[in-house]
């Protein structure tokens, strides 16, 4: 395996067809590389340009004042492998590719290039991501080589005031794999890299979540999938990230055939049976999600209380509004979870507070007069505390920011102390103030309740698969034991 520090933590970065009109795509390169505080040195290389952005450009990687540890290629496909060569005979150990036009171009000689490519990276050991890909983002280096308009240096700054945990993205999709960065960072989530892969002709997913796994910075790998290359690999590292406790929320594309074809055209992708792949995650207790927004969501879950898994698939809900409370039991039910009637100890110490049109069954139905009254964090407080539940729903509006304010420390507390994840579902759309107070208390935040039941079911999977995991382990080493002694 090639040096993958090379290309995500470069000292110095060559973009070969550096352009200034930033325009275009191979000047929004440089205008977006140059917008953000990375620290080391970036050369255009152009052989049309002397001054390119500011910066002295060079006509090629062999008049460079320096070796580099990264070259950005965008450049027409059919000089991409004379220009890799150029790059690895000059000691560049690393690439992302970013131009089309290889496998994914019908007829051969498109995969002839990208054939050539992969050789040539085999020849100089070079950590080469892409070609078709749109480049990566390390935010912890301030390093975006990439023309996704979402890295603009005037867009959301790359890292939040605040963070509970690191996210990694990777996408065979470059436009999706920017817009995973896109819906997460408003909702204040941190993430350490976006690396988009493109036709992986060299490097494949599963290869850098291997090197990020051991690098032991990222809490959660986001990974958007056209197909699994090598499947060794992916038992292998899927494997050591359940070890891990790192979970893998995963996006399949592909998945009708409608869909493969798409791939098939995107990437060269062969995207496989969707059993299959099925198959394979409920092996390592990956995470499958749906959309963008579900990722994130079920991501944000983790990040709050991924140290406090549920122990079961017992939800508890706690609503202001009742019709809520019934659309979140039937998501919840829908997603394989139960909502059990309350133990009676419990039930008693809610009804102390609920007007008499409320209810403490489940869905604890504490009405608008009760949330006036208590707050949401007192309801919410008793409810983890039965035994009859291992999780908590907990509804709410976040339209107005009134009532939550006003409850912010008793939330805050209850995040601290409770032993039991509490998800909050706000079925009106939340106001910025209410999402930084729930972020910053320590919630995860939903606007979808399916999304809620859904990301709800898979902590408890997950955390039911590390269990089996390390059961085996303790069997095996059993056994182990007994045939030393």
């Amino acid at each position: 395996m090639p040096d993958i520090t090379k290309l995500l933590w470069p000292r110095s970065v060559a973009i070969i067809g550096a352009s200034s009109d930033t325009t275009g795509l191979r000047g929004r390169i440089v205008q977006i590389m140059c917008g953000h505080p990375f620290a080391g040195a970036i050369y255009p290389v152009s052989r049309s340009e002397t001054v390119v952005q500011g910066l002295k450009a060079y006509r090629s990687v062999v008049e460079l004042p320096e070796p580099v540890d990264l070259a950005v290629l965008i450049i027409p496909a059919r000089f991409v492998p004379q220009e890799l060569e150029r790059c690895g005979a000059a000691g560049i150990r690393a690439a992302t590719i970013l131009s089309s036009g290889f496998a994914e171009e019908p007829g051969g000689e498109g995969a002839a290039l990208q054939e050539q490519v992969r050789t040539i990276a085999n020849r100089y050991d070079m950590a080469v991501s892409g070609p078709n890909g749109e480049g990566f983002a390390n935010t912890a280096a301030a390093l975006c080589p990439t023309f996704s308009p979402v890295m603009e240096a005037e867009a959301t700054p790359l890292v939040p005031s605040v963070a509970r945990g690191q996210t990694a993205v990777i996408s065979q999709s470059g436009g999706m794999g920017f817009a995973l960065f896109d819906h997460g960072r408003p909702r204040n989530m941190s993430f350490r890299y976006v690396v988009t892969t493109g036709n992986e002709a060299c490097l494949e997913t599963f290869d850098l979540v291997d090197y990020m796994l051991d690098e032991g910075r990222t809490d959660v790998f986001l990974l958007l999938l056209e197909e699994v290359k090598t499947v060794s690999t992916f038992h292998r590292v899927a494997a050591k990230a359940l070890a891990a406790g790192k979970p893998l929320i995963v996006a399949k594309l592909g998945q009708s055939e409608a869909g493969r074809r798409a791939v098939l055209s995107h990437t060269a992708a062969c995207a496989g049976a969707p059993a299959d792949h099925r198959a394979l995650f409920e092996r390592y207790g990956i995470v499958e999600a749906h959309d963008p927004t579900e990722m994130i969501e079920i991501a944000s879950a983790w990040m709050a209380f991924g140290s406090r898994l549920p122990a079961g698939k017992r939800v508890g809900i706690c609503t202001s509004s009742g019709g809520g409370g019934a659309w979140a039991a039937d998501a919840c039910v829908a997603a394989g979870l139960h909502v059990p009637i309350l133990d009676a100890q419990t039930r008693a110490l809610i009804d102390l507070d609920l007007p008499s049109y409320g209810t403490s069954q489940n869905p604890v139905d504490v009405t608008a007069q009760g949330v006036h009254q208590r707050g949401y964090a007192e309801f919410a407080r008793r409810l983890t505390n039965s035994p009859t539940v291992d999780s908590v729903v907990l509804i709410i509006t976040g339209r107005s920011p009134r009532l939550l304010i006003r409850d912010r420390e008793p939330l805050q507390r209850l995040a601290r102390e409770t032993e039991k994840p509490v998800l909050i579902w706000s079925y009106t759309q939340p106001a910025p103030e209410c999402i930084d107070l729930f972020n910053e208390a320590g919630y995860p935040l939903f606007t979808n309740v399916h999304h809620c039941a859904h990301g709800l079911r898979a902590m408890a999977d997950y955390r039911a698969a590390r269990e089996r995991l390390g059961s085996n382990q303790k069997t095996m080493k059993g056994l182990s034991d007994g045939l030393v002694s």
